[in-house]
């Protein structure tokens, strides 16, 4: 059996080809944070190494990432399944049968990995599954002790409440999204069709135009000759930003940006803390230590900066500060979770008081997003219905001021 290790060190799936006891060879994938760990990982398991390297990405896989609601229902049904009293590879054959259609080309390899003796956090952590760390730790800690079935139980839960959270936000922003786009097709259509049409039928009548009507197909023809160019700017800009945020020097500074921005940066605080909140929830009454859970809980904020200072909260508490005093000495966190945290330390139920600051805060976020919708929509309305009718007006405008024979 692999030890079990901290879930916060970033892994890598290695490839190996190793000898076992028997003399037979055998091929899989193990994941370590090295090519040295994941050696000595084999070793512990009668596994000689013959070789071994790192795994190459696919990017076909990458791109195929199952969703936070498929990971959180596929959680789900196995729970269902181990809480009836079926061994882990049972369950797993069973879930073959009602998973998710995104969960079934990687469950061969994760009941295989279960049926050569490896616990099923690794299995899930070796798999292309995609599940966060903090979801991998509450596994392992249900098989260190605490239970797997409940373990695996609480971690559909999480994912639940993070696919809730993200419905709950695209299902506000869907309508404005469509709002916005069918604005932009009708100032679009404008420009490209009926302007220049427009602008030829009255060039033929040889009349001077009122300024009004002048202004609009000058407008017109500057977009129309800046259109591709701008594309091509906004795409190259697109990608040079895309780049940046997503390296590891500029993502922390651009999401350090975002939680300056007034308004932004209060519902993104209010939703990676509820994030953080409910994961170190589920990790501690999964059984996870305080140093392992504060370090895979800060992986779940998907805020960096905001990751960053818990990470160095949790150097506070190591050397032995409280938890609630750490998180408010690095302003990692919403006064309301600080203080819930305070208050689970000091009645010994910091886990529930987490789960129920996860809950204040998801809800904060979640109602701060809808009333900018509600504000964004009439807003939307108001701007193209406004660009549309000044368009029709200078047409019009310039449609009365000809005069036949003149």
């Amino acid at each position: 059996m692999p030890p079990t290790t901290e879930t916060s060190v970033r892994q890598t799936a290695y490839r190996y080809r190793a000898a076992r006891g028997d003399g037979s060879i055998e091929q899989g994938t193990v994941h370590a944070a090295s090519v040295e760990d994941a050696s000595t990982l084999l070793a512990r398991q009668d596994r000689w190494v013959l070789d071994i390297h790192p795994q190459a990405v696919s990017l076909t896989s990458a791109w195929r990432a199952m969703s936070t609601a498929d990971l959180a229902l596929g959680l789900r049904l196995l729970a269902s399944l181990l809480e009836a009293g079926l061994p882990v590879a049972r369950a797993l054959a069973a879930l073959g049968d009602v998973a998710p259609d995104a969960w079934r080309p990687a469950l061969p390899a994760i009941r295989d990995a279960v049926e050569r003796g490896e616990p099923l956090g690794q299995a899930l952590s070796a798999s292309p599954v995609g599940l966060p760390p903090s979801v991998i730790g509450m596994v392992r800690a249900g098989e260190a002790g605490s239970g797997l079935a409940p373990a695996v139980r609480r971690a559909a839960t999480f994912m639940e409440a993070a696919a809730a959270t993200r419905a709950a936000i695209r299902s506000a922003l869907a309508y404005p999204v469509i709002l916005s786009a069918a604005g932009l097709a009708s100032v679009a259509l404008l420009v490209t069709v009926v302007l220049p049409r427009f602008a030829t039928i009255l060039g033929d009548l040889g009349q001077a135009l009122p300024p009004t009507t002048l202004a609009v197909l000058t407008a017109a023809q500057v977009a129309r000759r800046a259109a591709l160019p701008g594309l091509v700017a906004a795409v190259w800009g697109a990608l040079v930003w895309r780049t940046w945020a997503t390296s590891q020097s500029g993502r922390p500074r651009w999401h350090a940006f975002l939680l300056s921005v007034p308004g932004i940066g209060a519902v993104r605080r209010a939703a990676a803390t509820a994030r953080y909140a409910r994961a170190l929830s589920a990790l501690l009454e999964s059984g996870v230590p305080i140093s392992a859970a504060l370090r895979s809980a800060a992986e779940a904020t998907g805020d960096a900066e905001l990751a960053c200072r818990l990470l160095r909260a949790r150097d506070r508490v190591v050397h032995g500060s409280s938890v609630s005093a750490a998180v408010a000495a690095e302003d990692a966190a919403t006064p309301t979770v600080q203080r819930l945290m305070h208050a689970g330390e000091a009645t010994g139920q910091l886990a529930e008081l987490l789960a129920h600051a996860a809950s204040i805060e998801q809800e904060r976020a979640e109602r701060t997003v809808k009333a900018a919708v509600r504000l964004l929509e009439p807003a939307l309305i108001l701007a193209f219905g406004g660009l549309v009718a000044f368009v029709a007006a200078a047409l019009l405008q310039a449609i009365y001021s000809v005069r036949p024979g003149a």
